[in-house]
């Protein structure tokens, strides 16, 4: 009976070394589901914000351009940096959670650095943005009173000013001065209708029936009332984008752990 007990005992000690690897296998498991849940619930949000970045281009091209036409720089490049910006993340986000459900630690890997190479390219295309800032004010102002000046040479361009004023509440370039310089002066009305506080009665030669205001200023006075909104919507997109790569390479680097584990 001894050697009986004595011989029993290599084989516990060898089905509890088998047991190790499930053991450890399990104490990963939880955090790897975490992890997943996480980047999962990540994948489903960047999805989303892609398709937003994605409407906005398209509306930006279909209906802002309304307002865009009247300075080509910000025509051709401002919609298509969105809609190529909407189409990457919204692609990103998918195959990324894909790679989720797959558990492959190298493609998850990869993603992760995926984003950070997005959000750099967001990040310089910002930078460039703001740095350039001056020099696109200068282009916008340049397009509004060229656009002025050719107003009734081009039905495009007159309807692009009309919405602009009739909209934003302005009057030319500076002031509705600046329409006195324009071939629209040599007409029997000094404004357009669409500079009319109430247009359907309205005396253009009235000052006080007309927006005072011009539109490079009404423009600029907009866009500084919303900036902090813009700067706030910055701020969570880049530390949305951060936290998204940290979660992936925190899968990834967990799936590598399990994986392993199950084949010690």
């Amino acid at each position: 009976n001894t050697a009986g007990q004595v011989k029993k005992e290599p084989k516990k000690k060898r089905m509890m070394a088998n047991q190790n690897p499930i053991i450890k296998t399990k104490e990963c498991f939880p955090s790897l589901t975490v992890a997943k849940s996480f980047v999962i619930i990540f994948d489903v949000v960047y999805w989303f914000f892609g398709l937003l970045l994605l409407t906005l281009g398209i509306w930006m091209l279909v209906e802002l351009h309304k307002y865009l036409d009247i300075s080509s720089d910000f025509t051709e490049t401002i919609p298509y940096v969105f809609i190529g910006s909407g189409i990457a993340i919204a692609l990103v986000g998918l195959l990324s959670c894909c790679c989720a459900f797959s558990g492959n630690a190298i493609l998850l890997y990869l993603y992760g650095s995926f984003i950070m190479v997005l959000l750099v390219i967001q990040l310089s295309a910002g930078i460039s943005g703001y740095v350039h800032r001056n020099s696109l004010k200068e282009d916008y102002y340049k397009g509004l009173n060229r656009s002025l000046y050719e107003y009734t040479q081009d039905a495009e361009t007159a309807a692009a000013v009309n919405v602009l004023q009739s909209t934003v509440h302005c009057c030319g370039g500076d002031n509705y001065a600046d329409w006195y310089k324009t071939p629209f002066s040599y007409h029997q009305t000094i404004v357009p209708k669409s500079c009319c506080v109430n247009p359907e009665s309205c005396d253009v030669l009235n000052m006080n029936h007309i927006f005072q205001q011009g539109c490079y200023g009404a423009l600029m006075a907009l866009l500084a009332s919303k900036s902090g909104w813009i700067v706030g919507a910055i701020v969570l997109s880049v530390s949305f984008q951060l936290i998204g790569a940290i979660l992936m390479c925190c899968l990834g680097k967990n799936t590598h752990r399990a994986n392993y584990s199950q084949l010690r």
